[in-house]
Formats: C-alpha cells, structure tokens, sequence
C-alpha cells in the first residue's frame, strides 16, 4: 500500500515519518514498524531512506511492507506454542517424566524466539516500509 507522510527526523539509512492515521492502521501489514495508539491521531512510522534526498518538512510517498498480522501473529505465538507442545508431548510420552518434559519444552520455546529474532534482524529490511520517491504538493494541499 502506498501513502504519503512528512519526514521528521533523519537517522543514518532510515527516517522517522508522521502522517494522519486512518483505518487502514488497523489493518496494515507494517503497523510494527510504527508507533500508534487508539487515541493517536498522527501515527510515527520508521521507513527506510531508499537512497532518495529528504529533509525534515519534506512530504514522501511510502511502501508499506505486505507481511499481514496474521502471519505476523503465527510467527511470534503460534509456532512457539506448537513447539512447546510437541516437546511436551513427545519428552513425557517416552521419558515419563513430567519436570524434564516441561523444562525441556520452555527451554525448545527459548531457542525458538532465539530463531525468529535472528530471522526478523536478517529480514527487518525487507519487511520495513521504504521511500519511493520526495512528492512536491499543490499550494493548499494537507497531507494529515
């Protein structure tokens, strides 16, 4: 999904944007990548530079990232709590013993979010939102 934003802050490669929230928010793929709250009118994202000239006051046009979150949401609860299940299962089927199956199964949780972060800070780039292109507006045109 594309929409434009205002560039309030430069960091090294990425950007701190501001724009009005809209419904959209509460479905949008990239929401992570933002801050907002139900109370929030302007919603602060982080984007990717893009190897596009901004500057602070500039208005952007942005892509935001097309992982959903219900995808997002299987990633971080679902495939731990399988894991932690199938662990449990499996070590107190054969092992008969409930302690050991039980730390065994939070410990395989553990290794599993060691995993999923090292996924997410190999693919936070691909996943963010990016610049596509510095936008010049009409006189009178409001972008929040």
């Amino acid at each position: 999904m594309r929409e434009l934003a205002i560039v309030k802050e430069l960091k090294r490669d990425t950007v701190l944007l501001e724009k009005a929230r809209t419904q959209a928010c509460s479905s949008c793929g990239s929401k992570n990548s933002c801050s907002v709250s139900q109370s929030d009118k302007i919603v602060t994202i982080r984007a990717l530079r893009n190897d596009v000239e901004v500057e602070p006051g500039d208005t952007v046009e942005i892509e935001t990232g097309k992982l959903s979150a219900t995808r997002v949401a299987m990633i971080v609860y679902g495939i731990p709590l399988v894991v932690f299940l199938t662990v449990l299962i499996v070590i107190n089927t054969f092992l008969k013993s409930e302690g050991l199956a039980v730390g065994l199964a939070f410990a395989s949780v553990a290794v599993v979010y060691g995993i999923i972060s090292i996924y997410d800070r190999r693919n936070r780039q691909k996943l963010m939102p990016r610049i596509i292109r510095k936008v010049v507006l009409p006189d009178g045109f409001i972008t929040q």
